[in-house]
Protein backbone atom coordinates (compact mmCIF):
# COMPACT_ATOMS: atom_id res chain seq x y z
CA UNK A 1 0.00 0.00 0.00
CA UNK A 2 2.78 2.41 0.96
CA UNK A 3 4.71 1.58 -2.17
CA UNK A 4 1.62 2.06 -4.35
CA UNK A 5 0.79 5.36 -2.65
CA UNK A 6 4.37 6.53 -3.07
CA UNK A 7 4.34 5.60 -6.75
CA UNK A 8 1.09 7.51 -7.30
CA UNK A 9 2.53 10.57 -5.55
CA UNK A 10 5.68 10.40 -7.67
CA UNK A 11 3.57 10.23 -10.84
CA UNK A 12 1.45 13.23 -9.77
CA UNK A 13 4.61 15.19 -8.97
CA UNK A 14 6.16 14.32 -12.34
CA UNK A 15 2.99 15.41 -14.16
CA UNK A 16 2.90 18.69 -12.24
CA UNK A 17 6.52 19.43 -13.17
CA UNK A 18 5.80 18.57 -16.82
CA UNK A 19 2.92 21.07 -16.82
CA UNK A 20 5.14 23.79 -15.28
CA UNK A 21 7.81 23.19 -17.92
CA UNK A 22 5.26 23.19 -20.75
CA UNK A 23 3.70 26.40 -19.44
CA UNK A 24 6.99 28.27 -19.50
CA UNK A 25 8.05 26.83 -22.83
CA UNK A 26 4.99 28.59 -24.26
CA UNK A 27 5.32 31.78 -22.22
CA UNK A 28 5.91 34.98 -24.19
CA UNK A 29 7.36 38.24 -22.91
CA UNK A 30 6.47 40.10 -26.10
CA UNK A 31 5.85 43.76 -25.31
CA UNK A 32 8.01 43.69 -22.20
CA UNK A 33 10.09 46.72 -23.25
CA UNK A 34 6.95 48.80 -23.76
CA UNK A 35 5.38 47.85 -20.44
CA UNK A 36 8.46 48.31 -18.25
CA UNK A 37 11.10 51.01 -17.89
CA UNK A 38 14.37 49.41 -19.07
CA UNK A 39 17.75 50.53 -17.80
CA UNK A 40 19.15 49.22 -21.09
CA UNK A 41 17.47 48.37 -24.39
CA UNK A 42 19.09 47.20 -27.62
CA UNK A 43 17.02 46.04 -30.59
CA UNK A 44 19.02 44.31 -33.31
CA UNK A 45 17.98 44.05 -37.01
CA UNK A 46 17.66 40.26 -36.81
CA UNK A 47 15.00 40.46 -34.10
CA UNK A 48 17.22 39.99 -31.05
CA UNK A 49 16.33 42.27 -28.15
CA UNK A 50 18.56 42.73 -25.11
CA UNK A 51 17.26 44.59 -22.10
CA UNK A 52 17.92 45.18 -18.42
CA UNK A 53 15.03 45.72 -16.04
CA UNK A 54 15.00 46.57 -12.34
CA UNK A 55 12.50 44.47 -10.47
CA UNK A 56 11.05 47.55 -8.77
CA UNK A 57 9.77 48.77 -12.17
CA UNK A 58 8.62 45.39 -13.46
CA UNK A 59 4.87 44.68 -13.80
CA UNK A 60 3.94 41.63 -11.73
CA UNK A 61 2.88 39.51 -14.72
CA UNK A 62 6.32 39.93 -16.28
CA UNK A 63 8.09 39.24 -13.00
CA UNK A 64 6.17 35.97 -12.72
CA UNK A 65 7.09 35.06 -16.31
CA UNK A 66 10.79 35.72 -15.66
CA UNK A 67 10.76 33.86 -12.34
CA UNK A 68 8.88 31.05 -14.08
CA UNK A 69 11.58 30.80 -16.73
CA UNK A 70 14.19 30.59 -13.96
CA UNK A 71 12.26 27.86 -12.16
CA UNK A 72 11.80 25.85 -15.34
CA UNK A 73 15.50 25.90 -16.19
CA UNK A 74 16.47 24.94 -12.64
CA UNK A 75 13.97 22.07 -12.64
CA UNK A 76 15.46 20.83 -15.91
CA UNK A 77 18.96 21.01 -14.43
CA UNK A 78 17.75 19.33 -11.19
CA UNK A 79 18.96 22.39 -9.25
CA UNK A 80 15.45 23.01 -7.90
CA UNK A 81 13.49 20.54 -5.78
CA UNK A 82 10.54 19.03 -7.63
CA UNK A 83 9.19 17.92 -4.24
CA UNK A 84 9.14 21.50 -2.92
CA UNK A 85 7.63 22.75 -6.20
CA UNK A 86 4.85 20.16 -6.04
CA UNK A 87 4.15 20.47 -2.31
CA UNK A 88 3.86 24.28 -2.54
CA UNK A 89 2.10 24.36 -5.88
CA UNK A 90 4.79 26.63 -7.34
CA UNK A 91 4.75 27.70 -10.98
CA UNK A 92 7.38 30.44 -10.56
CA UNK A 93 10.33 30.93 -8.29
CA UNK A 94 9.15 32.77 -5.15
CA UNK A 95 10.76 35.98 -3.98
CA UNK A 96 13.78 34.98 -1.95
CA UNK A 97 14.47 36.12 1.58
CA UNK A 98 17.36 38.54 1.83
CA UNK A 99 16.87 39.94 -1.68
CA UNK A 100 17.11 43.65 -2.25
CA UNK A 101 16.63 45.26 -5.65
CA UNK A 102 17.18 42.81 -8.49
CA UNK A 103 18.17 43.71 -12.04
CA UNK A 104 17.18 41.22 -14.74
CA UNK A 105 19.26 40.99 -17.93
CA UNK A 106 17.55 39.23 -20.83
CA UNK A 107 18.42 38.41 -24.42
CA UNK A 108 15.11 37.56 -26.07
CA UNK A 109 13.58 36.89 -29.46
CA UNK A 110 11.42 39.87 -30.35
CA UNK A 111 8.91 37.97 -32.51
CA UNK A 112 8.09 35.22 -30.00
CA UNK A 113 8.96 36.91 -26.71
CA UNK A 114 11.09 33.90 -25.74
CA UNK A 115 14.01 34.38 -23.33
CA UNK A 116 17.19 33.04 -24.95
CA UNK A 117 19.79 33.99 -22.33
CA UNK A 118 19.42 35.38 -18.81
CA UNK A 119 21.34 36.56 -15.75
CA UNK A 120 20.51 38.79 -12.78
CA UNK A 121 22.19 40.73 -10.00
CA UNK A 122 20.78 41.26 -6.51
CA UNK A 123 21.52 44.13 -4.13
CA UNK A 124 21.71 44.08 -0.36
CA UNK A 125 18.57 44.58 1.73
CA UNK A 126 20.41 46.85 4.17
CA UNK A 127 19.01 50.37 4.29
CA UNK A 128 22.21 51.68 5.88
CA UNK A 129 25.51 51.54 3.99
CA UNK A 130 27.33 49.22 6.40
CA UNK A 131 30.97 48.21 5.84
CA UNK A 132 31.16 44.76 4.25
CA UNK A 133 32.95 43.38 7.32
CA UNK A 134 30.38 44.81 9.76
CA UNK A 135 28.76 42.06 11.88
CA UNK A 136 25.28 43.56 11.36
CA UNK A 137 25.49 43.59 7.55
CA UNK A 138 22.85 41.33 6.01
CA UNK A 139 24.62 38.48 4.20
CA UNK A 140 24.05 37.86 0.51
CA UNK A 141 22.30 34.57 -0.40
CA UNK A 142 25.58 32.92 -1.44
CA UNK A 143 27.11 33.85 1.93
CA UNK A 144 24.17 32.21 3.70
CA UNK A 145 24.64 28.98 1.71
CA UNK A 146 28.39 28.85 2.45
CA UNK A 147 28.11 30.08 6.03
CA UNK A 148 30.74 32.82 5.71
CA UNK A 149 31.24 36.53 5.27
CA UNK A 150 33.14 36.60 1.99
CA UNK A 151 34.92 39.81 2.89
CA UNK A 152 36.44 38.31 6.02
CA UNK A 153 38.63 36.36 3.57
CA UNK A 154 39.10 38.84 0.71
CA UNK A 155 40.87 42.02 1.86
CA UNK A 156 39.91 45.42 0.45
CA UNK A 157 42.34 48.18 -0.44
CA UNK A 158 39.74 50.83 0.42
CA UNK A 159 36.52 51.07 2.44
CA UNK A 160 33.62 49.16 0.87
CA UNK A 161 29.97 49.08 1.93
CA UNK A 162 27.29 46.53 1.18
CA UNK A 163 25.67 49.07 -1.17
CA UNK A 164 28.73 48.74 -3.45
CA UNK A 165 28.37 44.96 -3.80
CA UNK A 166 25.91 42.97 -5.93
CA UNK A 167 25.39 39.21 -6.13
CA UNK A 168 25.32 37.74 -9.64
CA UNK A 169 22.85 34.88 -10.06
CA UNK A 170 21.05 32.53 -12.40
CA UNK A 171 23.20 32.58 -15.53
CA UNK A 172 21.06 30.38 -17.80
CA UNK A 173 19.89 29.81 -21.34
CA UNK A 174 16.90 28.35 -23.13
CA UNK A 175 17.53 24.62 -23.83
CA UNK A 176 17.07 25.13 -27.58
CA UNK A 177 20.09 27.46 -27.57
CA UNK A 178 22.40 24.52 -26.94
CA UNK A 179 21.72 23.40 -30.51
CA UNK A 180 22.59 26.72 -32.12
CA UNK A 181 25.95 27.45 -33.72
CA UNK A 182 28.96 28.39 -31.57
CA UNK A 183 29.00 31.78 -33.31
CA UNK A 184 25.40 32.47 -32.28
CA UNK A 185 26.06 31.40 -28.68
CA UNK A 186 29.11 33.67 -28.54
CA UNK A 187 27.13 36.54 -29.97
CA UNK A 188 24.43 36.12 -27.30
CA UNK A 189 27.09 36.05 -24.57
CA UNK A 190 28.66 39.25 -25.87
CA UNK A 191 25.30 41.00 -26.24
CA UNK A 192 24.33 40.14 -22.68
CA UNK A 193 27.74 41.22 -21.35
CA UNK A 194 27.48 44.53 -23.17
CA UNK A 195 24.12 45.26 -21.54
CA UNK A 196 25.38 44.01 -18.18
CA UNK A 197 28.45 46.23 -17.97
CA UNK A 198 26.71 49.22 -19.52
CA UNK A 199 24.18 49.08 -16.69
CA UNK A 200 26.84 48.53 -13.99
CA UNK A 201 28.64 51.65 -15.25
CA UNK A 202 25.48 53.70 -14.72
CA UNK A 203 24.57 52.50 -11.21
CA UNK A 204 24.99 54.82 -8.24
CA UNK A 205 26.94 54.05 -6.21
CA UNK A 206 29.02 52.21 -8.77
CA UNK A 207 29.60 48.56 -7.80
CA UNK A 208 33.06 47.70 -6.55
CA UNK A 209 32.52 43.94 -6.27
CA UNK A 210 30.37 41.16 -7.66
CA UNK A 211 29.91 38.11 -5.46
CA UNK A 212 28.32 34.74 -6.07
CA UNK A 213 29.07 31.04 -6.28
CA UNK A 214 29.26 28.34 -8.89
CA UNK A 215 31.31 25.55 -10.40
CA UNK A 216 34.75 26.87 -11.25
CA UNK A 217 34.79 25.44 -14.77
CA UNK A 218 31.52 27.19 -15.59
CA UNK A 219 30.36 30.34 -13.81
CA UNK A 220 33.72 31.38 -12.36
CA UNK A 221 35.73 30.99 -15.56
CA UNK A 222 33.03 32.70 -17.60
CA UNK A 223 33.24 35.70 -15.29
CA UNK A 224 37.03 35.78 -15.64
CA UNK A 225 36.59 36.30 -19.39
CA UNK A 226 35.40 39.84 -18.74
CA UNK A 227 36.86 40.71 -15.32
CA UNK A 228 40.55 40.89 -14.53
CA UNK A 229 40.50 39.88 -10.87
CA UNK A 230 38.33 37.08 -9.47
CA UNK A 231 39.05 35.54 -6.06
CA UNK A 232 37.73 32.03 -5.41
CA UNK A 233 37.36 30.85 -1.82
CA UNK A 234 38.24 27.19 -1.29
CA UNK A 235 37.19 24.91 1.54
CA UNK A 236 33.56 25.84 2.23
CA UNK A 237 30.77 23.29 2.67
CA UNK A 238 27.67 24.93 1.18
CA UNK A 239 24.20 23.61 1.97
CA UNK A 240 20.59 24.67 2.30
CA UNK A 241 17.71 23.17 4.23
CA UNK A 242 15.87 20.37 2.39
CA UNK A 243 12.77 22.57 2.60
CA UNK A 244 14.54 25.19 0.51
CA UNK A 245 13.53 25.18 -3.14
CA UNK A 246 17.16 25.43 -4.26
CA UNK A 247 18.81 22.94 -1.92
CA UNK A 248 19.56 20.50 -4.80
CA UNK A 249 21.81 23.16 -6.36
CA UNK A 250 24.36 22.25 -3.70
CA UNK A 251 23.80 18.51 -4.09
CA UNK A 252 23.55 17.93 -7.84
CA UNK A 253 26.40 20.21 -8.92
CA UNK A 254 30.05 19.37 -8.51
CA UNK A 255 32.14 21.48 -6.11
CA UNK A 256 30.43 24.86 -5.76
CA UNK A 257 32.78 27.67 -4.75
CA UNK A 258 32.03 31.23 -3.67
CA UNK A 259 33.85 34.08 -5.36
CA UNK A 260 34.48 37.81 -5.12
CA UNK A 261 35.17 39.68 -8.37
CA UNK A 262 36.55 43.21 -8.62
CA UNK A 263 34.44 45.41 -10.87
CA UNK A 264 36.45 47.87 -12.98
CA UNK A 265 35.55 51.51 -12.50
CA UNK A 266 35.80 54.77 -14.36
CA UNK A 267 37.76 54.66 -17.59
CA UNK A 268 38.59 50.96 -17.12
CA UNK A 269 34.90 50.01 -17.12
CA UNK A 270 34.19 52.34 -20.06
CA UNK A 271 37.03 50.64 -21.93
CA UNK A 272 35.55 47.20 -21.23
CA UNK A 273 32.25 48.37 -22.73
CA UNK A 274 34.10 49.61 -25.84
CA UNK A 275 35.93 46.28 -26.18
CA UNK A 276 32.59 44.46 -26.04
CA UNK A 277 31.19 46.71 -28.76
CA UNK A 278 34.25 46.02 -30.92
CA UNK A 279 33.94 42.26 -30.34
CA UNK A 280 30.33 42.38 -31.52
CA UNK A 281 31.33 44.35 -34.62
CA UNK A 282 33.98 41.78 -35.60
CA UNK A 283 33.32 39.83 -38.80
CA UNK A 284 34.33 36.64 -37.04
CA UNK A 285 32.55 36.37 -33.64
CA UNK A 286 35.10 33.87 -32.32
CA UNK A 287 38.00 36.18 -33.19
CA UNK A 288 36.22 39.10 -31.55
CA UNK A 289 35.59 37.05 -28.44
CA UNK A 290 39.18 35.82 -28.25
CA UNK A 291 40.45 39.38 -28.63
CA UNK A 292 38.22 40.48 -25.74
CA UNK A 293 39.47 37.69 -23.47
CA UNK A 294 43.07 38.49 -24.36
CA UNK A 295 42.61 42.18 -23.62
CA UNK A 296 40.95 41.52 -20.27
CA UNK A 297 43.57 39.01 -19.13
CA UNK A 298 41.35 37.72 -16.33
CA UNK A 299 43.11 36.05 -13.41
CA UNK A 300 41.61 33.68 -10.84
CA UNK A 301 43.14 33.97 -7.37
CA UNK A 302 42.52 31.53 -4.53
CA UNK A 303 42.01 31.79 -0.80
CA UNK A 304 41.69 28.62 1.28
CA UNK A 305 39.84 28.64 4.58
Amino acid sequence: MTSSTGTTLDARRARYVEHVLALHDRMSLAGLAEHADPLYLARRPDGLTVLALPQSRLPERYRLAIYGFRLAQYLRSRFASDRVVFDRGLFAEPLGAGHGEEIHFLAMEESTGAILRYVSVVATTDSAALPVTHPDRTPFPCEVAHGINLFDHVPQDEPVTGHEVWEIKRLMQRPSQRDTSPAQRLRLSLELMLGFYTVLAALSPRPKFLVGDGEEGLAVRRLARSLRDVTVIEGTCPSLSEDDLLFPAYVERAVVKPFVANVPRGEELDQLVRWLEQALEATNPLAGFQQLVGRVGGEIRRVRI
